[in-house]
Order: C-alpha cells, then structure tokens, then sequence
C-alpha cells in the first residue's frame, strides 16, 4: 500500500538561509509530496493582532512592496522552476500585504484536492527526511489519528537550546504541526494552528455567535491524536531555529512589539550557562532553561555565524 502524499505549507517572509535544507529534506522522501510556500508580510489582524498592544509594527524596512528583501523571493522561484508540480508559490499582487497569517495560511487549501498529511513547517522548523518518512509510518500505524504534537529542539542562539519541559518553546499544546487533511477543511485560527472540517466549522461558528468559547479540535491527551510522547519516544524531534539570526530577532523586536529584543539577545548569547532565558528575554515569562547546543551534541542542520563567548 502506497503511503499518503504529504503536502508541506510555509509562510515565509525573508526566510532565505532555511529554504534549501527544506528542499533537500522533501526531495530525498519516498512520498509523493508538494510544498506550498505563502510569501509576503501580513498585516497584524486577527490572530496577531495581540502584538499592537505592545507597540508591533510591520516596519517598511522589512519588507519590499510586501514581500522579502532578503532574496527569499527570487530563490522561491528557482525552487518552483527545478521542481514543477512540486512547488508552488502563493503571493499578494505588489505592494499588498495578507490580511493577518490565516489569511496566508488558508490559501493553499483550495489548491490541495485530496486526503493527504498535511504538514505545518515554519520556515525556520527543520526536519530530516528520516524523522518525516518516521512520522508517516506512525500515522500508518495508527489509522485513527487525526493530527500529531510534537517536541523540537528550539534554539534562542546559534549555540543555545532550551531544555525545559513543559515551558516556554516546549509547552503541552506545542507543536501541533501534522493532520490528516480532508478537502474542505479550512483554518478558524493560525495561533494556536485550528484545522476543522466543514461540519466542525458550523459547530464552531453557533458556538461563538451564543457567546461559548470554540473547543479546540484537537488536545493533546486525545486518542486520536499523536501525543509528544509518542511522537518523541520515535526520535520525532525537528529543529526549531526561531532566534539563531540577528535579522531573525530584529524582526520579531518590530513585528511583535518585544522592545529592547536585539540587545537582550546579544546577552542572552554572552550569558554562562545553563542559562534562565526569562532573566534576558523580558518576553519570556516561563521559567525556561537554555544550554549549549554544542555541548548537549545538537548540531544545527544549517550553517549558522558562530556564536559570541560565553561570560
């Protein structure tokens, strides 16, 4: 029995140094599989929103007509062109922006007619083509999931990961990142990721017009969903780069409203270690742990500048 296509969807404003480790992953898999990559910068609405409040701002330095100044863009295209059928690229007309991530993340879904896995992959998530071809074979081994959670190595410097359980970059309801998708399911939410089928959607929408809070679809004790002890007892564990990069943190300073980021990061990578990250990102409030990468032998799975020396 042949194993399900997987279709793998990114939005990506100025991802460029993480694209080609994406391609080279999917193309070494034994699936049919095709990656849907939504570009461009989204207006903060709807699930981002939050960010206003502390003073986000898509700042036209970031940006070029609403879309990456970093060649993200260009590289986009060669990747479509040596992979036609395989890579298909979503953008807004120039000098648009999406209307918030849903936004961005929905507009694959009309292009995706059949039952497949279906795969959250943010630009700077790293999986291996053994830990995607693993995961299919759980899901085949479990015919009733529906979606799968997932642990990560999240790094917040080229040379620090956290270690924490349970807290912040590694919390009970991350990362819920694979579903078996249905043609006709559509997102309610982006943050955290909600995919719902048409029935499941109206059940959602009369739960809101009286006032209920919607249910989550997925939790992450349900038996029909891969749990992050399943899914890591099987080494299911990717690489989740989110503060390697200077530009990477500069963004999310402006993007997000996190004051102060660029330079609370530099001493967050100056720090001795193991290291609080809360004492050096005021916008971590969990008490989470980071060490070096280097020293638990987690190697990243892209080049990265070295780190600065520890204090």
């Amino acid at each position: 029995m042949a194993p399900p296509p997987l279709h793998f969807l990114t939005i990506v404003l100025n991802g460029a140094p993480f694209l080609r480790h994406h391609v080279e992953a999917f193309s070494a898999l034994p699936s049919r599989w095709h990656w849907h990559v939504v570009e461009g910068v989204a207006s903060l609405a709807h699930d981002t929103a939050w960010s206003l409040a502390r003073g986000g701002r898509v700042d036209d330095a970031l940006h070029r007509d609403g879309r990456s100044t970093d060649g993200t863009s260009e590289a986009l295209d060669a990747l479509a062109r040596a992979h036609p059928g395989q890579i298909t690229v979503y953008r807004k007309p120039r000098g648009e922006r999406w209307d918030g991530k849903r936004e961005m993340v929905s507009a694959p879904l009309r292009r995706i007619r059949e039952r497949c896995l279906l795969w959250q992959v943010d630009v700077d998530e790293l999986w291996s083509t053994d830990e995607l071809v693993r995961a299919v074979a759980l899901f085949e081994e479990h015919p009733q999931a529906r979606a799968a959670f997932y642990r990560c190595h999240y790094f917040v410097g080229p040379d620090l990961v956290l270690t924490s359980r349970g807290a912040y970059g590694n919390g009970p309801y991350e990362w819920l990142r694979t579903w078996r998708y249905r043609p006709g399911d559509r997102w309610l939410a982006h943050e955290p990721p909600v995919l719902v089928h048409r029935l499941e959607a109206w059940k959602q929408w009369k739960r809101r017009r009286r006032g209920r809070p919607p249910r989550l679809p997925f939790q992450p004790d349900d038996p029909d969903v891969l749990s992050q002890a399943t899914t890591e007892a099987r080494g299911l564990v990717f690489q989740h780069l989110a503060y390697v990069l200077e530009a990477q943190v500069r963004w999310k300073e402006a993007y997000y409203g996190y004051a102060g980021a660029v330079e609370a990061w530099r001493g967050l990578q100056r720090a001795a270690t193991p290291v609080r990250v809360h004492e050096h990102l005021p916008w971590v409030t969990e008490d989470a742990v980071a060490q070096r990468a280097s020293v638990l032998g987690i190697v990243p799975r892209i080049p990265l500048p070295a780190p600065g020396p520890a204090a």
